[in-house]
């Protein structure tokens, strides 16, 4: 099973963007998906549609242990489901980040999507606290978004020293990689933070594609849909997520398809 969590230090990088964008196209490469929002705020819901907003998810799951088929929520897309954050007042948010940082109601939700999914993603509160540690205990691979700005490039260390915490507490989650976002190659503050990311990095850590700042992502917010799918031709910029979830797919090891997997003739 292979449980990618998405984790960022910093707000605002556009982790929620990347986790559902990326949802999309690694169901659409064939790998049957669910992608589970553990941020309280309920980012997921609040990027889609009233009734995944609405909907039950974790929060239940986690408190009165319902089947997790109870809460998971189908899309229109035959590989790709959604866990929504359910309903949790203010109040009760740090007990429900407490109830998650050992990790074991997320290595349980796992256990239990493993019948169905190849791949569960976690989208996770920014910062490292218990939802966000939880996340990385159940998780077999980490994938950063980094902002092309100095602030949050600055902050790309924290991740590492927090993996390096969990090895030393025998939490084996592997890094597959960095993943610029809001890059703009035309703004001199964001192209100086991005060559920040490329230089102080090893080459292999950093991935290739990049997702630039790019107006369609406003206008998919304001649909309420994956960027993908913000009209029949979507734009130019979904392509991103396409070759984000190629190059992940190996990295992640994520290759065991069908044995009759291989080329398809154009003309018979």
């Amino acid at each position: 099973m292979t449980v990618l969590a998405i984790v960022s230090p910093k707000g605002g990088c556009g982790k929620t963007t990347v986790a559902l964008n990326l949802s999309l196209a690694f169901a659409r490469r064939g790998w049957s998906t669910l992608l589970v929002d553990t941020d309280p705020q309920g980012a997921v819901g609040l990027s889609l549609t009233r009734r995944v907003a609405d909907a039950r998810g974790l929060a239940e799951y986690v408190a009165h242990r319902r089947p997790l088929g109870e809460v998971v929520i189908a899309t229109r897309l035959e590989n790709l489901a959604i866990l929504p954050i359910g309903h949790i007042a203010i109040q009760d948010t740090p007990g429900f980040h407490a109830a998650l940082a050992d990790g074991a109601a997320l290595g349980r939700l796992v256990e239990e999507a493993a019948a169905a999914y190849h791949l569960v993603i976690f989208d996770t509160p920014s910062g490292f606290g218990g939802a966000t540690v939880g996340a990385l205990r159940a998780a077999t691979h980490v994938l950063c978004p980094v902002q092309a700005e100095p602030l949050a490039s600055r902050s790309v260390t924290q991740v590492f020293e927090v993996l390096a915490w969990l090895r030393d507490n025998e939490v084996a989650v592997e890094p597959v990689g960095l993943l610029l976002t809001m890059l703009q190659l035309r703004e001199k503050d964001s192209l100086e933070a991005a060559e920040t990311v490329w230089g102080g990095f090893p080459e292999e850590l950093v991935l290739e594609p990049a997702v630039p700042r790019d107006p369609a992502f406003l206008a998919a917010s304001s649909a309420g849909v994956p960027v993908g799918l913000l009209s029949r031709r979507p734009p130019p910029v979904a392509m991103v997520f396409d070759k984000l979830a190629a190059e992940l797919e190996q990295r992640m090891r994520l290759t065991e398809k069908e044995p009759d997997d291989g080329p398809v003739a154009l003309v018979d």
